[in-house]
């Protein structure tokens, strides 16, 4: 393997929002689908399957954790029989490998991506446990048939095909409190799970669909206290009766712990805080005296220290492995853990805020007894079943304040909704879902917590009534929130990446001589409307980057990256590093990463962030775009002209179209439409800033063509040009030349 296999942790972040397809056939990279089982024990060895689109000439899988690594098995080779002829390889074929999980990798969810002749693949989680585990076994569609397995095992299985039930069975003893819980939404799987137990007697105990204490509400799970010793049944299927090797599952059944949820939900960066957990089976927990559907939750207290921001200008970051939608992207947080002699827990999130940290006040339920928080604070409360929660602060008029609360976004199952009202109680302002969505259809961002903007109308004391939006139904211990307050908030960004294909399954895929797009998203927060200086950090030999910028008020942009026409081929985990200066100090934010799931055509996208940036380089670009000058100062309303120069491979005799399609240019900007014709190599094209706002800007040109695969078969390859740095001046501003500022310094 080359020495482009090394592995730089990073957190990426999805993007989005594209007008075409970049669709690239037989050049499009390896689409991984699914692998099984989905993950298995710390320490041990064992084979998995993999199965998706483009996977032929297998080389590796590459794994988020150094700790897990596999090699290829390759099939006995099977000899012809007289007269018949080879067949060509089945690019869709599974393959299988020898997983080896090093016995220092802890429990948690990493991610396996396919390595082969045609790049890399997109990830799905693989979960490394410290219990047992095993594989269901067919046939086991019936009670009499089911697999029995043992106590603190986890089952990885498949509901296929369609209408399949799968059951298994175990032994326990009276007085044991057993969890069952499916994990499959979680994991990347298209399984929405419905689970049933019963007892030896054919009795039904419980039933669990959409479980509203869960982080992804698609997975069931199931608290018993075990009535007598004796065998008890678990039946799953898909709520559907859809099925599939794409619908995988991990059946988790032990007396394993459980974290329910912590509080506070909120710590500060660095220092160590105490925080109580709640749970089930917490090692030496005591009785919490709340219950979650008629189960009782036991509570432990736990010291834990949350990262801190590394240097001056940096955030602590998002360090949680587990699964994070598109609208937690933009957090700080860290996973947390607990052990006990059955196993490890599940991971939850702990957000870390630099807020001074308050807890709700009991009866705060009046608006009498609102609770006076101080400002700036960050707030950890749960919505109850009964009565909305009070907080009351003070306030001059016009000041400015930014109010968030968090629930969804910290994996709480609670729907906020939030009125401000006046001393009278007279209703100021009534707020509920966010609606910013930084990603259209491939990152959906949008979210049902709050954020708003509130300037105050005059000298007053405030107060917000938060609730449930369905308290009266729902409401409990486990819906928790975080208000968090803050005057004149510094305003802040967060980086999401993604690959460029904008409603299917994609990777990042670059090609020797060639360059390829990487989509950035950017979160602005509290009214942050600066430019945005973006970077690749971390390449590999062969592989560059020109920084661009992320123009005023602009929520989205491309980093182009190159490769030399000798670059090595392989593949690598990359930083890409975003700065902008805030009130004169500069803030630096790593972009995390982003995915589809799932291939989605007209409606939101199944979407998450992944645990690293990858790359692959492969061989030989089909065309490649260069545009001159690169960087461009202008006055408004004049006009400029680029001029791109065409390589071509011996083979790409086809015209190509220059456009500015498929990403998002500098707002007004429009690029006409040219060819470079069948024989040519250059085309100009004469650009106007009369629409284009005052600033700095980056964009780039893409390149469209077919690209010949046999003499009866073209392809659709879209490339873009190198990354060209626009500055729109005032027409009364003098221009100075790239070549004379250079002189200057």
């Amino acid at each position: 393997m080359s020495n482009l296999r090394f592995i730089v942790p990073v957190f990426c972040l999805f993007c989005a929002c594209s007008s075409i397809s970049t669709a690239r056939a037989e050049f499009a990279p390896p689409r991984l689908f699914n692998v099984f089982p989905m993950g298995g024990k710390t320490g041990t060895e064992f084979e998995v399957e993999t199965a998706g689109q483009i996977l032929e000439e297998p080389r590796a899988l590459f794994f988020s954790h150094a700790g897990i690594t596999a090699q290829w098995l390759k099939p006995a080779d099977v000899p012809l029989k007289a007269g018949e002829k080879p067949k060509p390889p089945d690019p869709n074929k599974p393959h299988k490998f020898k997983v080896k999980i090093a016995a220092d990798v802890p429990p948690g969810d990493y991610e396996v991506r396919f390595v082969g002749k045609a790049g890399i693949s997109n990830p799905r989680f693989f979960v490394v446990s410290d219990y047992d585990e095993a594989e269901e076994k067919e046939p086991n569609n019936t009670r009499k048939e089911a697999n029995r397995i043992a106590l603190n095992t986890t089952v990885n299985g498949r509901i296929s095909p369609p209408e399949d039930i799968d059951w298994f069975v175990f032994a326990a003893k009276k007085g044991q409190r057993v969890l069952i819980e499916c994990r499959a939404w979680r994991i990347d799987s298209r399984l929405d799970g419905f689970m049933w137990l019963y007892d030896g007697e054919g009795k039904q105990l419980a039933i669990s669909q959409d479980e509203d204490i869960r982080d992804e509400k698609r997975d069931p799970f199931i608290d018993v206290e075990i009535p007598a010793d004796g065998d008890y049944f678990v039946k799953l299927c898909d709520f559907t009766y859809n099925g599939s090797n794409d619908h995988f599952y991990r059946l988790s059944i032990g007396m394993q712990p459980y974290i329910d949820y912590i509080i506070p939900s909120s710590v500060p960066p660095g220092s160590g805080t105490t925080v109580t957990i709640f749970g089930r089976n917490l090692p030496k927990g005591e009785p919490a005296g709340v219950n979650i559907k008629g189960r009782p939750l036991e509570k432990i207290t736990r010291q834990v220290e949350a990262p801190a921001a590394g240097k001056e200008g940096e955030a602590p970051g998002l360090h949680f492995n587990g699964l994070i939608r598109p609208w937690s992207s933009l957090l700080d947080g860290f996973e947390l853990r607990v052990k006990s002699e059955a196993g490890s827990s599940n991971g939850k999130l702990l957000r870390i805020s630099a807020m001074p940290q308050v807890l709700q006040t009991p009866g705060n339920t009046e608006i009498a007894k609102a609770q006076k928080l101080p400002v700036p604070c960050v707030v950890s409360g749960q919505f109850s079943r009964e009565t909305p929660d009070f907080y009351t602060f003070s306030a001059k008029k016009g000041e400015k304040f930014s109010i968030d609360v968090f629930s969804n976004r910290i994996h709480s199952p609670a729907d906020p909704d939030m009125e401000i009202l006046k001393p009278d109680g007279g209703n100021l302002a009534t707020v509920q879902d966010w609606d910013e969505n930084i990603g259209q259809l491939r990152f959906t961002s949008n979210t049902r917590d709050i954020s708003h903007m509130f300037t105050a109308p005059g000298n007053a004391d405030y107060t917000l009534r938060l609730e449930h939006l369905f308290r009266q139904a729902q409401g409990g211990p486990q819906y928790i929130y975080q208000l968090e307050i803050q005057k004149d908030p510094q305003p802040d960004f967060r980086l999401i990446c993604s690959p460029p294909d904008e409603i299917r399954v994609d990777s990042h895929l670059l090609y020797q001589g060639g360059r390829q797009r990487m989509d950035i998203l950017v979160w602005r927060m509290h009214g942050h409307d600066e430019p945005i200086t973006v970077e690749a950090r971390n390449l590999p030999a062969g592989v560059s980057a020109d920084p661009f910028v992320i123009g005023k008020g602009v929520k989205w942009g491309t980093l182009v990256l190159s490769a030399a026409p000798d670059a090595a081929m392989g593949e690598a985990a990359i930083e890409i590093v975003g700065t902008s200066v805030v009130n004169g100090k500069p803030l630096l934010r790593q972009a995390l990463g982003g995915v589809i799931v799932w291939d989605t055509v007209n409606t939101p996208a199944l979407s998450r962030v992944t645990q690293n940036i990858v790359i692959a380089v492969r061989e030989k670009v089909p065309f490649a775009l260069s545009a001159t000058p690169a960087e461009i100062t202008v006055k408004k309303g004049d006009s400029f002209d680029i001029t791109v120069t065409l390589k071509r491979r011996e083979d790409m005799t086809n015209a190509v179209q220059l456009t500015g399609a498929g990403y998002q240019l500098p707002p007004n900007m429009t690029i006409p439409v040219k060819n470079i014709d069948s024989g040519q190599n250059e085309g100009k094209l004469s650009i106007s800033t009369e629409k284009i706002p005052e600033g700095t800007f980056s964009f780039m040109i893409n390149g469209d063509g077919q690209v010949p695969v046999d003499k009866t078969k073209n392809v659709r390859c879209v490339y873009p040009s190198n990354v060209i740095k626009l500055i729109v001046e005032s027409k009364t501003a003098p221009t100075v030349a790239p070549a004379e500022k250079d002189k200057k310094k």
